[in-house]
């Protein structure tokens, strides 16, 4: 409230790669918080030219989302969230990383799901704060993996175990005609990229029986090839983390550039990028670009190639992507504006990032 408030209203078009998006609040310090209280949600784009053709579980029973997260609750019910930050000296509250002691699918702990035997299509989305997931189920089924994020395999890869990192979705085939149970019990494993307390994840899966008509093709798509020839500029990108005396993270910078800054990545639409992408934290980051998808490691250099144009036709997008309020390219702990340029190189106004 006050006077300095401000309720602008952002739109967003819907032209962009067919797949799994989701959404949350970004409010500046209370982003943590927020998503603690569950101001979430999944988001599909669908093309069905493109990709009706393939036959995959269809319809809201069969295809849908799983939003999985960590929580920890009070005997009441009500969440648990420390009131003592992790670096109380620089702020009372925020702490870098939040484990929870339950797991919650779509709004429930421990919830359990009543199938048929037939194909099932799951969107699964990490939205926890920190923790990874790595998936299985009990009974030995198999997960078919058929995209990550926004954008579909060329082909379809049968899993044991499934990996998956804050903020990062998995597109997957679940065949539940195919197990030797009644029930299928999803598990989480210890994960190597994480240090949080270990958490067992499980969905109790009943048996019924119904015809199904959807498959899982031999063929997925297959983008049109990158060539990093094509590349009109190359970019390095440093994230640098400080940390206070016990080794507590405080503050994340990009290019020594804090959230204050001018934007520096201003794309022009339609073009072709080499973004070296330099983790010098000790997280593993799973960044993302909207529009643009990769994935990062701790003290790697990741170098991606970034086409600003839809990746199964390599047409234009047919809106300006310029135009305010931008896309963001981030990881689950920081945020960061990153407008698309027009001709003349325009500058826009950069959002806040923050924990």
């Amino acid at each position: 409230t006050g006077p300095a408030w401000s309720r602008k209203t952002y739109r967003y078009h819907n032209h962009q790669h067919p797949g799994n998006l989701w959404y949350h609040d970004h409010a500046m310090g209370l982003t943590r918080v927020n998503l603690l209280a569950g101001l979430t949600g999944a988001y599909i784009i669908r093309h069905h030219e493109i990709e009706d053709p393939l036959g995959l579980p269809s319809g809201s029973e069969f295809d849908g989302p799983l939003i999985v997260f960590d929580r920890s609750f009070r005997t009441d019910g009500s969440i648990y969230m420390s009131s003592r930050g992790n670096n109380p000296d620089i702020h009372p509250q925020w702490q870098p990383e939040y484990f929870g002691d339950a797991i919650i699918v779509n709004g429930k702990a421990w919830p359990r799901m009543t199938v048929r035997r037939r194909k099932y299509r799951f969107r699964i989305i990490n939205a926890s704060n920190a923790r990874f997931f790595k998936f299985f189920f009990v009974n030995g089924l198999d997960f078919i993996h058929i995209g990550s994020d926004s954008a579909y395999g060329e082909y379809p890869v049968k899993l044991k175990k499934l990996v998956l990192a804050p903020s990062e979705i998995a597109d997957l085939v679940v065949d539940f005609s195919t197990a030797k149970t009644n029930d299928a019990i999803l598990a989480n494993d210890r994960c190597p990229y994480t240090s949080g307390n270990p958490v067992k994840a499980n969905s109790k899966v009943m048996k019924n029986l119904n015809f199904d008509a959807s498959r899982v093709p031999e063929k997925l798509i297959k983008y049109p090839s990158a060539e990093p020839s094509a590349a009109s500029q190359t970019r390095y990108i440093a994230m640098f983390e400080y940390t206070s005396p016990s080794d507590e993270p405080t503050h994340l910078f990009l290019n020594a550039k804090p959230y204050e800054a001018p934007e520096t990545e201003t794309p022009k639409a339609g073009s072709t990028e080499i973004w070296n992408i330099i983790n010098l934290t000790e997280d593993n980051h799973s960044l993302h670009i909207h529009l643009g998808l990769f994935k990062m490691r701790p003290r790697f250099v990741t170098k991606i190639l970034v086409r600003f144009r839809f990746i199964h036709s390599n047409e234009s997008y047919p809106f300006d992507p310029t135009a305010d309020p931008g896309y963001v390219y981030r990881c689950h702990y920081c945020l960061r504006y990153s407008n698309l340029s027009s001709s003349v190189g325009e500058s826009k106004k950069i959002e806040s990032w923050s924990r």
